[in-house]
This record gives structure tokens, sequence and C-alpha cells, in this order.
């Protein structure tokens, strides 16, 4: 949830459709029904990572409409059993997750961080909550930044995760708000070593050089060895492109 980062943009969702190249150089589009299932089955992975951090967000939202002055101590009761259950549920692909508060929601100049991490419930960086300077090394980050100043959802990385989990990571964060007025953002952490063991079988399928890659270009899990998480990777002309999720793609040839 905090470290290096990679930048944002913004793709389709839901059901992917997908181009390829023709012998003339231009793009074109493959029909639904003729994308392979192992696209479908990345689609269906990743679908389900943002449908569940709508829901959340969007029940974070109406609790925090319905407090006159949210304090810390309601903010935790209400993020951490929450947290608790994702993180536990059977078949879970989270490290951690948690909620930002914007500056001011609790009070003149002063934001919030509720997130913990792994089996054990660990809290993330408690102690920033009391340093101003300390908590605002978080509103600064892309996976705050972007879903605040937007009002949509993000997804960040994959970058190298330097406060929590020492490992590639990718950050999903929603806005929220009180009747309103954005009030933070709730974010999930999902490991890139999480989602090759939950979707390379499928990658492969596509070929032995199919990557999934970011908005930018960087590799999340790819079927080729050659090609590591975070790596800039270029389409090449014969590929063809399956839109995953929000922001992500399949590409099933690199140069």
């Amino acid at each position: 949830m905090n470290g290096k980062e990679a930048a944002p943009s913004a793709a389709g969702v839901g059901e992917p459709s997908a181009t390829t190249t023709t012998a003339g150089g231009v793009p074109a589009v493959i029909p639904e029904g003729a994308v392979p299932a192992g696209a479908r089955e990345l689609a269906a992975l990743i679908d389900s990572i943002e449908a569940g951090i709508d829901a959340w967000a969007q029940a974070t939202t109406e609790w925090l409409s319905g407090q006159s002055k949210p304090t810390g101590t309601a903010i935790d009761k209400f993020i951490r059993p929450a947290v608790a259950r994702m993180l536990h549920e059977p078949g879970s692909r989270l490290a951690g997750a948690g909620f930002v508060a914007v500056t001011g929601l609790l009070g003149h100049g002063r934001s919030y961080i509720a997130w913990w991490q792994g089996e054990d419930l660990e809290r993330v960086d408690a102690l920033a909550n009391f340093s101003p300077s300390s908590i605002s090394r978080y509103v600064k980050t892309e996976w705050f930044k972007v879903p605040v100043e937007t009002g949509r959802p993000h997804v960040t990385g994959p970058y190298i995760d330097l406060l929590c989990t020492d490992e590639y990571v990718l950050t999903f964060t929603n806005p929220v708000f009180s009747s309103g007025t954005i009030a933070g953002v709730v974010g999930m952490d999902v490991t890139a070593q999480t989602l090759e063991r939950a979707g390379l079988a499928s990658l492969r399928s596509l070929g032995p050089g199919a990557v999934l890659v970011n908005a930018g270009g960087r590799a999340i899990v790819s079927a080729s060895p050659t090609v590591d998480a975070g790596d800039l990777v270029q389409a090449a002309p014969e590929a063809a492109i399956y839109p995953v999720g929000r922001q992500f793609r399949i590409i099933t040839h690199t140069v």
C-alpha cells in the first residue's frame, strides 16, 4: 500500500472484447464470442475483486453518511470487522485492506488511516494517526489521490510495497463519500504473486508469451519466464489484446 508506484490510466469493464492487427496494420475487433476461455477466466478474477471493493465502498459511504461527526474509534469499529471478514473468507485474494480519510474529516487538519493486513490482522502504521507528517505520506500517494480527485475507482501498481509486504502489490481503491462529499478511500492490497497463482494457468492457455499488464504496460503476471512483474512490455504486431477489468489488458505476444 506504499512504495514505488505505476502510472494511472483507465480501461474497459466486464466481459472482455479484444483487438488484433490485420496484415495492413489496422486494429480489428475480435467478436466477443471468439474471446478465448483464458481471457474470460482472468476477466472474471479481476471483476470479482473490483465487485468486492465496489460493494464495500457503497456500504462505507452509507455508514459515513449516517455519522454526524466520525471519530477514529468509530471508524475502527466499522472498518476492522469488514477487513477481517474479507481477509478470512475462503479463497480470499487479499493481503490487506482498509480506509484512509481525507484531511479534515475527523477535525481540522486531521486525516486518519485504518488499515490491517494478513491473517493475524496486523494494524498498519497506527502511530501515523498521531503525526500529521506521517499521515501525509498516505494522502500523497497515487492510490489515494487519484480516486479522491476523480471520484472514480483506481488501481495502482504493480509496485513494491515497502511498508507492508515487501512484495509487488496492486492496490485497488474506491472513493467513499459522506452525504455527497468526498470522505476518503477504501482499499484492498493484492500481491502479484497471488494473482499469478490464481491466473497463470489461464494466461498460459493464451500462449507462452501472454502477459497481463496494467494501463501503463507494466507486467503483472506473465506466462513467459523472461518477463517479471513490473517489467515494461510492448505488444507485438500480431498480438491480440483483451481488456480485463477497469485498467488491465492481456497481451498475447510481446516484443
